[in-house]
């Protein structure tokens, strides 16, 4: 891992520490009636627990040479892609929006290969299909697929 890893893992452990404490003067209520800050106190301890691994492996882990983005053309791609993602959303629909902007980042962005950038934009629509449309009942919009 990467130094600053060190550093930021020790940022958001502090972090998480200041959401439990506040989320505990907001109260955590009881499990029949949950309080205000039962949600944030749950998330403060997922992030205590992510940032502490983070620290432990920083420190304990094998130290790797990360890739960086040096081409500024990538940065801009991805901006595109997003913002793009954002303008054909109502027409094309969420599905078709998201498998193209995953497929888009993945085969142009990244460089992957048209199996893997394929197969990881249809697993990506499709999850996400199955999450937000079918367990979470949200209003998708449905665009050239309509139904």
């Amino acid at each position: 891992m990467v130094k600053a890893d060190r550093w930021i893992g020790l940022l958001f452990a502090l972090f998480s520490v200041y959401i439990c404490v506040e989320s505990l003067r907001l109260g955590l209520g009881s499990y029949q009636q949950p309080g205000p800050g039962l949600i944030s106190f749950g998330a403060g301890v997922i992030l205590g627990v992510l940032s502490l691994v983070l620290v432990f492996v920083a420190f304990f882990g094998r130290t790797i040479e990360r890739e960086t983005w040096h081409n500024r053309g990538q940065i801009v791609m991805v901006f595109l892609a997003i913002l793009g993602f954002t303008l054909l959303l109502e027409w094309l629909g969420f599905i078709l929006a998201a498998f193209l902007l995953v497929w888009f980042l993945l085969k142009v962005v990244e460089r992957r290969g048209w199996g893997f950038s394929v197969g990881v934009a249809l697993a990506v629509a499709g999850a996400s299909y199955v999450v937000f449309d079918l367990w979470l009942s949200a209003q998708l919009p449905a665009g050239i697929l309509g139904s």
